[in-house]
């Protein structure tokens, strides 16, 4: 999966050249506005990566309790932009924290483990009208959204005495909220925050930046 997410990074720094060479050709002819998007016809369709911190709240699973350091996450979606700012993406993301302490039935030690999720979700979002409310600002757009899917968890932990090796499978949800800032002709950047609940015991927090790729076709 996660070759699967460098290749669309591949693909988006491909397609964001050549949105770059489409802008600088429009300055040199003088033929069309930043308004027209730079001599780039969008289609609805837009690709997206993120990467960033992940924070996993402490864990109790049938008297084990875990304690997280601070981990990543990174994440890839392809997704349609409908009217009124709604926009439907599908997304993989896949995240990763070490383990600080682990305890099991009241004994606690420290460990050399990590918990990890991949999860694939179906978000719909929405970029709020600030503009037709009268309150935009230094041209930015803000946007929520929620998604539900399913994860594939796993978690590893060892010492001298104990190994601990266990996977779930779970139906999950989130709620996200972020911030977009438009950079090129059709491509955005933006921070993001996710609300990531796994199964009934696994809550993540996580904030990246990401990179939004609106696709398009020279004139």
């Amino acid at each position: 999966m996660k070759r699967n997410i460098l290749r669309l990074l591949m693909t988006l720094l491909f397609f964001m050249a050549a949105d770059a060479q489409a802008q600088e050709h429009c300055d040199e002819e003088d033929s069309c506005s930043y308004e027209e998007r730079c001599c780039v016809d969008e289609t609805n369709f837009y690709g997206k990566i993120l990467s960033g911190v992940n924070f996993l709240q402490n864990t109790a699973l049938d008297g084990n309790k875990s304690t997280y350091q601070t981990g990543y996450i990174i994440a890839g979606s392809l997704g349609y932009c409908w009217h009124y700012g709604l926009r439907l993406e599908a997304e993989y993301a896949f995240r990763r924290n070490a383990i600080r302490k682990i305890h099991f039935f009241g004994e606690g030690f420290s460990k050399h483990g990590h918990f990890q999720a991949s999860s694939y979700m179906a978000n719909l979002l929405w970029d709020l009208p600030l503009s037709s409310w009268e309150c935009a600002f230094w041209n930015t757009q803000p946007f929520i959204g929620a998604g539900i899917g399913y994860d594939f968890q796993q978690m590893h932990s060892s010492n001298s005495h104990i190994v601990f090796s266990q996977k779930w499978n779970h139906f999950s949800w989130q709620v996200m909220a972020g911030l977009a800032y438009l950079v090129f002709c059709n491509t955005e950047i933006a921070l993001e925050y996710k609300f990531h609940q796994g199964g009934c015991h696994f809550y993540n927090h996580s904030i990246g930046v990401g990179l939004l790729y609106k696709f398009g076709f020279l004139r």
